[in-house]
C-alpha cells in the first residue's frame, strides 16, 4: 500500500500562504499547515475543513528557532506524513533606508526568508525522493531581479531565493522532482500592504494581484513544469523589459520609483 501524501505549506495562517491552503485543498490535496502557533492556525485549519473533503493537519512552530526544522522533520515520520509537494512559502520583508532599519528586524529577516527555506529544502528532499512525482515551490519575488533600493536587504534575500532555486532544479532534474520560483509583484495581503499600494499611487493597481489569485497561477504552473513563474502580464513584460536596461539607468530609475519607502 502507498504511503498517503501531504502538501506541506510553510506561513499558511494568512497572506499567500492561506491562499495556497485553500487552493491545494480545493484541488483534493491532504495538507500540512505550518505556521506561528497562533489562533489564526486553527481557524485556517477549521475554514478548510468546513469548504473542502480533505484532510487538513497544522503544525505550530517558529521556524527561526534552532531545532525547529528538525522536529517538524521528525513530526512528519511519526505522523506517517510523506510529504510530496513542499511549498516554502513563509518569508518576512520591510522597507526603508538602511540603516533605519534594527538589526534585529534584519537577522530575522534573514533567516527567515533564506535559510529556513534552505533547511526546509534539505530536511525534507530525502522524503520528496521517495516520491515518483514531487515539487518544491520557493516564494520569491519580482525584486529577485530589481535591486530596490530602500530594500536592499529583502531584496537580497528575495535574489537567493531565486538563483537557489534555478540552481537546485537543475540538480533535481533527473530525480522526479520540479523545482519552481514564484516571484509576484505586488501583493494586497494585508493593511501595511495596502498603504504601500497606496504610496505608489494609481501606477500600483496596474501590477497589483490578491493572495488567491497568486496562489492559483503558482500552482498551476508548478504542475505544468514551469522554472519560473511570474505572476501577471504586466508584471512579466516589466521582468522582461528591465533586462534591456543598462545597470546604472535601470537602478536610478528604481531608486526614483521607490524613493516614497525611505521614510518607512
Amino acid at each position: 500500500m502507498a504511503n498517503k501524501q501531504y502538501t506541506l505549506i510553510t506561513g499558511a495562517s494568512m497572506g499567500i500562504g492561506k491562499a495556497f491552503a485553500f487552493e491545494c485543498a480545493a484541488r483534493g490535496q491532504d495538507i500540512l499547515l505550518v505556521a506561528l502557533p497562533e489562533a489564526l492556525l486553527k481557524t485556517t485549519q477549521q475554514q478548510i475543513k468546513a469548504r473542502y473533503p480533505v484532510e487538513v493537519n497544522i503544525y505550530g512552530t517558529d521556524l527561526t528557532q534552532p531545532t525547529a526544522i528538525e522536529d517538524l522533520y521528525q513530526h512528519c515520520i511519526q505522523n506517517n506524513f510523506y510529504i510530496h509537494i513542499l511549498i516554502n512559502n513563509v518569508g518576512m520583508g520591510m522597507g526603508g533606508r538602511f540603516e533605519n532599519i534594527s538589526p534585529e528586524i534584519y537577522r530575522t529577516m534573514l533567516n527567515l526568508n533564506t535559510q529556513v527555506m534552505t533547511m526546509m529544502t534539505y530536511y525534507f528532499l530525502p522524503m520528496l525522493k521517495t516520491s515518483p512525482k514531487a515539487y518544491i515551490l520557493n516564494m520569491s519575488s519580482m525584486e529577485a531581479t530589481l535591486p530596490l533600493p530602500y530594500k536592499s536587504v529583502y531584496t537580497g534575500t528575495k535574489n537567493y531565493i531565486y538563483a537557489f532555486s534555478l540552481a537546485l532544479r537543475e540538480e533535481l532534474a533527473t530525480m522526479g522532482i520540479q523545482v519552481a520560483v514564484l516571484c509576484p509583484g505586488p501583493v494586497l495581503t494585508n493593511e501595511e500592504g495596502l498603504k504601500r499600494m497606496s504610496a505608489h499611487g494609481k501606477r500600483a493597481k496596474w501590477v497589483m494581484l490578491m493572495p488567491e489569485e497568486v496562489a492559483k497561477i503558482g500552482i498551476d504552473n508548478l504542475m505544468k513544469g514551469k522554472g519560473v513563474i511570474v505572476p501577471g502580464k504586466i508584471n512579466w513584460t516589466i521582468v522582461k523589459l528591465m533586462k534591456l536596461f543598462p545597470t546604472s539607468v535601470k537602478m536610478k530609475l528604481l531608486e526614483r520609483i521607490f524613493r516614497v519607502y525611505e521614510s518607512h
